[in-house]
């Protein structure tokens, strides 16, 4: 499957920003389970810029501005083709999962901090699952279904809550929100998960060449001796309709475009995301 997206976001201020400072993520990763073969990003106005690949491998563009500007636009355009495979795990045992050498080697990985705390009935349920559960795989399904007893998925939400347990306590959230409630689960389980973010064609019906609008959406990877897709929001596998950007402890670590200015304060943020099938 070879698509062609078009991801534009930026920021319309309230005064004229005498200068900004910005990080954006926006350019799909190449991996084994898909190959970008062009990447162009325009921002305007032209500003200083620079690219990198950070700690994560995510693919990262730096850039500033040092002359006043009431917006500012960038334009993301990719051609990525997906070849994603049937997904086969160790099916490791809990004390597997628990040596000291997974501990070592995924340790930020299993930290519960930022948005995935554990505090309140969330913390309960997710002992509770983690009593019954034989094996980490039994864990995973277990939580999935209790997520979505909860808690109701809104594809629309694109915010999300400052904590995962505050999403189980509110009853609904977005694909981010289930992704950071999942790996709460997991990391308070012993089980190393990170944050996925990307892009997902809904309509896999959709007609070659046509352009629809696409949406920005997160899941998540989990570790049994290797690294284990799952949307927990959709509650499926990722398979070539999905297009990986970046991964991380969570959404903190890949949001596609952050910064700072001076100038007047005050700012508002538009987001919109083109997908279309070419092959």
């Amino acid at each position: 499957m070879t698509l062609r997206l078009v991801h534009r976001a930026g920021y319309t201020y309230s005064g004229p920003a005498v200068a900004s400072y910005n990080e954006a993520r926006m350019v799909p990763r190449s991996t084994l389970a898909q190959t970008v073969s062009h990447t162009r990003m325009e921002i305007t106005p032209t500003p200083w810029q620079d690219s990198w690949v950070d700690y994560w491998g995510s693919n990262v563009t730096t850039f500033e501005l040092h002359e006043p500007h009431g917006e500012l636009k960038v334009v993301a355009i990719s051609t990525v083709t997906v070849h994603r495979t049937r997904q086969e795990g160790e099916h490791l045992g809990w004390d597997q999962m628990q040596e000291k050498s997974v501990s070592d080697e995924y340790g930020e990985l299993l930290e519960c901090s930022g948005h995935c705390g554990a505090v309140g009935e969330f913390a309960a349920a997710i002992q509770r699952i983690r009593n019954d559960a034989d094996t980490p795989a039994t864990f995973v399904e277990s939580v999935v279904a209790a997520l979505h007893e909860k808690v109701t998925y809104r594809p629309e939400r694109f915010s999300h809550a400052p904590q995962a347990a505050k999403v189980w306590d509110a009853g609904e959230g977005g694909s981010t929100d289930f992704a950071h409630m999942m790996i709460t689960a997991l990391r308070s389980a012993g089980i190393p998960a990170r944050f996925v973010v990307g892009y997902l064609l809904r309509d896999s019906e959709v007609p070659i060449g046509e352009v629809i609008t696409g949406h920005g959406h997160s899941w998540i990877e989990w570790w049994d001796g290797t690294w284990m897709a799952y949307d927990p929001a959709m509650q499926r596998e990722p398979d070539d309709f999905y297009i990986e950007v970046a991964h991380g402890r969570d959404h903190t670590d890949v949001a596609p475009l952050r910064g700072i200015f001076t100038g007047t304060p005050g700012s508002k943020m538009s987001v919109t995301v083109e997908i279309s099938r070419l092959a």
